[in-house]
């Protein structure tokens, strides 16, 4: 019997040639509620999902004949992994797809914070000449803290921040990764809160997950050097979002880039005041949108169903 598969959330249409040239039958519904999930999900052996659909326990629960559950992305905090677990549904997902577009736009975020690229545009928009007042920095003369610097993210940071700008760069990780830190010329170090007394810029580069959220926390601003940046292309909840705000105001922190939000869109009021500081750059969780790692994303979220159903 051929395996039916629903698309819950839009992948390139790469991935749905490979899904329907393998024989499978591949049905679109995009945008349903979790009711409409609960209700049609019974009729399908795999589901896609980006980030916008919740697999929670009560979808999983009606899921009668779900084998896999394929995550067209990196992140897995909107699938319930130990109700897919109990259920021996398979998860899949396409970690080395958003690589290079999210360390890309990450190194984006720290050039935009240091020449204030954002404030510059907005005040040329408004017809003001503000030359004086916008003195930025080198990221060459910087040194770049990587949290996170075993992930392929991470290491891709770091590579190009070396590589390509001389930058200094110091990493953590909780997985050893001496080979490559030598290989790319990354100076490691034991704890998070020895990085961040060194680091000029920390990056953030962990999965969200409960010994990681709101790791960067009052007391690890506290440690931060004075004048400091905190780029945050990875989870909203790693970082004390409250605390940062107050690390910003204080100038405590000079800058910070964010591509996520603990609200994604933003509706608590500390939020929303974060979003608009003007030493702040702010994205809508972009760091996979690129023509690139969309196509990559669907067309390697549909090798490992084929793989998997196949099997």
């Amino acid at each position: 019997m051929t395996s039916r598969i629903l698309v819950c959330d839009p992948i390139a249409p790469e991935g749905l040639s490979i899904l329907r040239g393998a024989g499978f039958d591949v049905e679109e519904k995009l945008n349903l509620t979790a009711y409409d999930l609960a209700e049609c999900i019974p009729e399908f052996d795999a589901i896609i999902v980006r980030g916008r659909t919740k697999v929670t326990a009560p979808i999983l629960s009606a899921a009668t004949k779900l084998k896999v559950v394929a995550r067209s992305g990196v992140g897995l905090d909107n699938i319930d992994v130990e109700t897919a677990r109990k259920k021996a549904i398979q998860i899949v997902s396409t970690p080395a797809a958003p690589t290079t577009s999210v360390a890309e736009l990450t190194i984006g975020l720290m050039l935009s914070v240091l020449r204030q690229v954002a404030r510059s545009d907005r005040a040329m928009k408004e017809g003001e000449w503000i030359k004086k007042e916008l003195m930025g920095s080198e990221l060459r003369t910087k040194v770049i803290g990587v949290i996170g610097a075993a992930g392929r993210i991470g290491l891709e940071v770091a590579r190009i921040a070396v590589q390509g700008f001389g930058s200094n760069v110091t990493g953590y990780d909780v997985i050893d990764y001496t080979e490559n830190a030598k290989r790319i010329g990354i100076n490691s170090v034991p704890t998070v809160s020895a990085l961040l007394k060194q680091a000029d810029i920390v990056t953030i580069h962990v999965p969200s997950m409960p010994s990681t959220r709101q790791m960067i926390n009052e007391k690890a601003f506290g440690e931060m050097k004075d004048g400091s940046i905190l780029i945050n292309a990875a989870r909203g909840d790693i970082v004390d979002g409250e605390a940062m705000l107050r690390a910003l105001k204080s100038a405590k922190l000079a800058g910070a880039g964010l591509d996520v939000f603990r609200s994604e869109p933003p509706i608590d009021q500390w939020e929303k005041e974060l979003t608009q500081l003007p030493n702040v750059v702010c994205t809508p969780h972009i760091g996979a949108q690129t023509i690139e790692c969309q196509r990559l994303e669907s067309t390697m979220v549909a090798q490992e169903l084929v793989r998997t159903l196949k099997t």
